[in-house]
């Protein structure tokens, strides 16, 4: 890899707009194109410290359009004196091929090796559990788990075993910030997530750095941040441009966009960008998964997909994708069929069919006292507050008495943050 002394000469060759006497930094260099993108074009710039040491590693050699034009601007050379350059994958359309099955453990493996394999058995556990029981109750074993098993590895890593640890790291953390989330933890959740994010690019993994996007694109959106929604998907976009493997993940990241445009009323882009989603997702059969990337199918678009057309006021369409996730969720799949229901439920209600959303709202009453989920509890009380003002309907009564019964759940603190 040859690298992009060009960029990086440029860059020295501007003073600090902060710290006299020194060259503008990385962070700095890409503060400055965020904003000249932010007034010269429509794309939210995304360009952190990382993206610029990519560059001038010579990783990337060739940024799409936008970003080439910002680089040049700022700093005041044409973009082939910066070294911007399209490779031979660059002049033709890339067709990324499929990643190779992943192989199994041979029977004797490197110690630190095997250590990776273990933790991915142990994440594996994790999110299998996590399907059934919902975060809560097992938020605290992930955390001390990363604690006392994860975090003391990181001290002592090196070559591409040492990338893999915080790979494995990343994931873990990742799914301690997604039972934070479902635990009503949202905060900690964020938290998890920017280190999941931090520990992935340790790990200069693409794949996993996009996945993490998603999870941050979507606490985003359940946190009213649809511009950040919007934002972080880009991101997690741009990672994934010339990935292989990453199909499933580009059209979740189609999906949070599509999301975080929905809440900000952008109709005709948002469902343009479940259109992504869909054509993508569909181009995914057959696929080799990357490791550690979370699964995305036909059932978590068809939730996306609904959540986006009843925010857009489509309310039939929005009834067929959910009543499509009940169909296609089964088996250890609770929680994510709760969420299917919960949906239909309250496009019932906004329908004014609120017998049928009682009943169905009674039924999830049953089925959150056995998932420790915050989030399923939290829509239920929507839920309840939507219907509390028809109380009188037999139905809607016999639902609020099964609210009221539900215990309320949280997910259990850890002993302190991971890595």
């Amino acid at each position: 890899m040859e690298r992009n002394d060009q960029l990086r000469a440029a860059r020295e060759a501007v003073p600090s707009p902060r710290v006299a006497g020194t060259a503008m930094s990385r962070q700095e260099l890409a503060d400055a194109v965020n904003s000249w993108l932010g007034v010269h074009s429509d794309r939210h710039g995304v360009v952190d410290e990382h993206y610029v040491a990519r560059l001038e590693r010579g990783k990337i050699r060739w940024p799409n359009a936008d970003y080439r034009a910002a680089f040049a601007a700022v700093l005041h050379r044409s973009q082939a004196e910066l070294g911007f350059r399209p490779s031979a994958a660059n002049r033709r359309p890339v067709r990324c091929a499929p990643a190779p099955p992943l192989r199994e453990p041979p029977a004797e493996e490197p110690p630190a090796e095997a250590e990776v394999v273990a933790i991915r058995a142990m994440a594996s556990a994790f999110t299998s559990a996590d399907r059934k029981v919902g975060g809560g109750l097992l938020y605290g074993q992930v955390v001390r788990y990363l604690n006392a098993e994860i975090g003391p590895r990181l001290l002592d890593v090196g070559g591409s075993v040492g990338s893999g640890l915080f790979a494995a790291a990343s994931s873990v953390t990742e799914i301690a910030g997604w039972m934070a989330h479902d635990g009503g933890k949202d905060h900690a959740a964020r938290r998890h997530f920017e280190s999941a994010f931090r520990l992935a690019s340790v790990a200069d993994h693409d794949a996993l750095a996009a996945n993490v996007c998603a999870s941050m694109s979507h606490l985003a959106g359940q946190l009213g941040e649809s511009v950040d929604a919007v934002r972080i998907a880009e991101a997690g976009l741009e990672r994934t441009a010339c990935t292989t493997g990453t199909t499933r993940l580009t059209a979740r990241l189609h999906a949070m966009r599509a999301r975080g445009l929905a809440m900000r009323g952008d109709g005709r882009e948002s469902v343009a960008a479940l259109g992504n989603a869909e054509r993508t997702l569909s181009a995914a059969d057959g696929e080799g998964a990357v490791a550690w990337i979370s699964g995305f199918d036909e059932a978590s678009l068809a939730g996306e997909v609904a959540l986006c057309l009843r925010r857009l006021g489509d309310l039939p369409g929005a009834q067929r994708h959910a009543e499509r996730v009940i169909e296609l969720r089964s088996g250890d799949r609770v929680r994510s069929r709760a969420f299917g229901k919960l949906t239909l439920a309250r496009v019932l209600a906004d329908s004014g069919r609120l017998e049928e959303a009682a009943v169905i709202g009674t039924e999830l009453c049953r089925v959150a006292t056995s998932l420790t989920s915050a989030r399923v509890r939290a829509r239920l009380d929507r839920l309840g507050d939507v219907l509390r003002p028809h109380a009188a309907v037999p139905e809607v009564a016999e639902f609020l008495t099964c609210l009221t019964a539900t215990p309320v759940t949280t997910a259990e603190e850890g002993a302190r943050w991971p890595v």
